[in-house]
Protein backbone atom coordinates (compact mmCIF):
# COMPACT_ATOMS: atom_id res chain seq x y z
CA UNK A 1 0.00 0.00 0.00
CA UNK A 2 1.46 3.25 -1.11
CA UNK A 3 0.20 7.48 -1.91
CA UNK A 4 0.75 8.30 -5.44
CA UNK A 5 3.17 10.87 -6.24
CA UNK A 6 0.63 13.42 -5.62
CA UNK A 7 0.30 12.36 -1.67
CA UNK A 8 -3.22 11.76 -2.85
CA UNK A 9 -5.75 9.03 -2.23
CA UNK A 10 -4.14 5.58 -1.36
CA UNK A 11 -3.99 2.70 -3.74
CA UNK A 12 -3.71 -0.78 -3.24
CA UNK A 13 -2.70 -3.92 -5.58
CA UNK A 14 -4.94 -6.70 -6.14
CA UNK A 15 -3.59 -9.21 -8.62
CA UNK A 16 -2.01 -7.39 -11.11
CA UNK A 17 -4.29 -4.37 -10.69
CA UNK A 18 -3.87 -0.90 -8.71
CA UNK A 19 -7.05 0.05 -7.62
CA UNK A 20 -8.00 3.10 -5.42
CA UNK A 21 -9.51 2.60 -2.14
CA UNK A 22 -12.88 4.16 -3.59
CA UNK A 23 -12.86 1.33 -6.53
CA UNK A 24 -14.54 -1.25 -4.65
CA UNK A 25 -17.60 -1.72 -6.49
CA UNK A 26 -15.57 -2.18 -9.52
CA UNK A 27 -17.54 0.30 -11.51
CA UNK A 28 -20.92 -1.90 -10.74
CA UNK A 29 -23.82 0.12 -10.65
CA UNK A 30 -26.32 0.16 -8.60
CA UNK A 31 -29.96 -0.14 -9.63
CA UNK A 32 -32.61 1.94 -7.88
CA UNK A 33 -35.43 0.60 -9.66
CA UNK A 34 -35.43 -3.24 -9.25
CA UNK A 35 -33.75 -3.63 -6.01
CA UNK A 36 -34.37 -7.41 -5.55
CA UNK A 37 -32.72 -8.27 -9.06
CA UNK A 38 -32.30 -12.17 -7.73
CA UNK A 39 -35.64 -12.12 -6.86
CA UNK A 40 -34.54 -12.94 -3.02
CA UNK A 41 -37.49 -12.28 -1.30
CA UNK A 42 -40.60 -13.31 -3.83
CA UNK A 43 -42.19 -14.55 -0.50
CA UNK A 44 -42.59 -11.16 1.09
CA UNK A 45 -44.01 -8.87 -2.06
CA UNK A 46 -47.43 -8.42 -0.38
CA UNK A 47 -50.22 -6.19 -1.56
CA UNK A 48 -53.06 -5.50 -0.45
CA UNK A 49 -55.02 -7.61 -2.70
CA UNK A 50 -53.16 -10.27 -1.20
CA UNK A 51 -54.04 -9.52 2.54
CA UNK A 52 -58.02 -8.85 1.75
CA UNK A 53 -60.38 -9.75 -0.41
CA UNK A 54 -64.21 -9.71 -0.08
CA UNK A 55 -65.48 -12.67 -1.58
CA UNK A 56 -68.56 -11.46 -3.41
CA UNK A 57 -71.13 -9.00 -4.39
CA UNK A 58 -73.18 -10.00 -1.13
CA UNK A 59 -70.28 -9.61 1.56
CA UNK A 60 -68.66 -6.05 0.56
CA UNK A 61 -67.59 -2.70 2.22
CA UNK A 62 -68.45 0.51 1.08
CA UNK A 63 -66.67 1.71 -1.72
CA UNK A 64 -65.23 4.65 0.19
CA UNK A 65 -63.68 2.38 2.63
CA UNK A 66 -62.17 -0.43 0.85
CA UNK A 67 -60.04 2.92 -0.93
CA UNK A 68 -59.43 4.64 2.25
CA UNK A 69 -58.55 1.34 3.14
CA UNK A 70 -56.12 0.29 0.17
CA UNK A 71 -54.57 3.86 0.47
CA UNK A 72 -54.03 3.39 4.37
CA UNK A 73 -52.45 -0.11 3.95
CA UNK A 74 -50.45 0.29 0.92
CA UNK A 75 -48.97 3.84 2.42
CA UNK A 76 -48.76 2.65 5.98
CA UNK A 77 -46.99 -0.37 4.51
CA UNK A 78 -44.60 1.82 2.95
CA UNK A 79 -43.89 4.73 5.18
CA UNK A 80 -42.90 1.87 8.24
CA UNK A 81 -40.21 0.27 5.94
CA UNK A 82 -39.09 3.05 5.12
CA UNK A 83 -38.47 4.67 8.50
CA UNK A 84 -37.54 1.06 10.25
CA UNK A 85 -34.80 1.24 7.26
CA UNK A 86 -33.87 4.64 7.91
CA UNK A 87 -33.19 4.09 11.27
CA UNK A 88 -31.79 0.75 11.14
CA UNK A 89 -30.78 -0.38 7.66
CA UNK A 90 -27.18 1.77 8.06
CA UNK A 91 -25.89 0.33 10.81
CA UNK A 92 -27.23 -3.33 9.77
CA UNK A 93 -25.67 -2.66 6.77
CA UNK A 94 -22.24 -2.51 8.66
CA UNK A 95 -23.26 -5.19 10.66
CA UNK A 96 -23.64 -7.68 8.26
CA UNK A 97 -20.20 -6.61 6.16
CA UNK A 98 -18.40 -6.76 9.08
CA UNK A 99 -19.87 -10.38 10.03
CA UNK A 100 -19.52 -11.51 5.58
CA UNK A 101 -16.25 -9.81 5.69
CA UNK A 102 -15.23 -12.35 9.02
CA UNK A 103 -17.14 -15.28 7.15
CA UNK A 104 -15.40 -14.75 4.43
CA UNK A 105 -12.00 -14.60 6.45
CA UNK A 106 -12.90 -17.84 8.56
CA UNK A 107 -13.29 -19.83 4.91
CA UNK A 108 -10.76 -18.72 3.27
CA UNK A 109 -8.00 -18.85 6.37
CA UNK A 110 -9.11 -21.15 8.50
CA UNK A 111 -11.93 -23.56 7.25
CA UNK A 112 -10.38 -24.49 3.91
CA UNK A 113 -7.56 -25.06 5.47
CA UNK A 114 -8.02 -27.32 7.97
CA UNK A 115 -10.25 -28.94 5.80
CA UNK A 116 -7.37 -29.60 3.18
CA UNK A 117 -5.09 -30.67 6.33
CA UNK A 118 -7.77 -33.43 7.80
CA UNK A 119 -8.42 -35.03 3.66
CA UNK A 120 -4.45 -35.00 3.90
CA UNK A 121 -4.51 -36.66 7.51
CA UNK A 122 -7.66 -38.80 7.18
CA UNK A 123 -6.28 -40.22 3.64
CA UNK A 124 -4.10 -42.49 5.35
CA UNK A 125 -6.83 -44.04 7.43
CA UNK A 126 -8.63 -44.72 4.49
CA UNK A 127 -5.77 -46.39 2.60
CA UNK A 128 -5.51 -48.65 6.18
CA UNK A 129 -8.98 -49.03 6.12
CA UNK A 130 -9.57 -50.23 2.68
CA UNK A 131 -6.63 -52.70 2.83
CA UNK A 132 -8.25 -54.54 5.60
CA UNK A 133 -11.54 -54.53 3.65
CA UNK A 134 -9.81 -55.81 0.90
CA UNK A 135 -8.15 -58.17 2.82
CA UNK A 136 -10.74 -59.42 5.36
CA UNK A 137 -14.17 -58.85 4.09
CA UNK A 138 -14.19 -59.12 0.72
CA UNK A 139 -13.03 -62.53 0.24
CA UNK A 140 -15.66 -63.75 3.11
CA UNK A 141 -17.95 -62.21 0.38
CA UNK A 142 -16.39 -63.32 -2.98
CA UNK A 143 -16.68 -66.94 -1.44
CA UNK A 144 -20.57 -66.24 -0.38
CA UNK A 145 -21.23 -64.84 -3.58
CA UNK A 146 -19.85 -68.37 -5.47
CA UNK A 147 -21.91 -70.31 -2.78
CA UNK A 148 -25.20 -68.73 -4.05
CA UNK A 149 -24.48 -68.24 -8.00
CA UNK A 150 -26.52 -71.23 -8.68
CA UNK A 151 -29.45 -71.03 -6.77
CA UNK A 152 -32.44 -69.92 -8.35
CA UNK A 153 -36.04 -69.26 -7.15
CA UNK A 154 -38.68 -69.99 -9.60
CA UNK A 155 -42.76 -69.16 -9.08
CA UNK A 156 -44.55 -72.59 -8.12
Amino acid sequence: MASDSNGGEIKLTVGEDKVTTADVTKGEEIDLKNRDPENLHDHIKIQFHDVFGEPDETVFSFDFVWRFAFKLFTNVKLWCYRIVSLICGLPLAIFWGIYFAMLSFCAIWCCEPYMKAYAIELGCIRRLFNTMLNAFVRPCFEVMGYCFYNIRVQKG
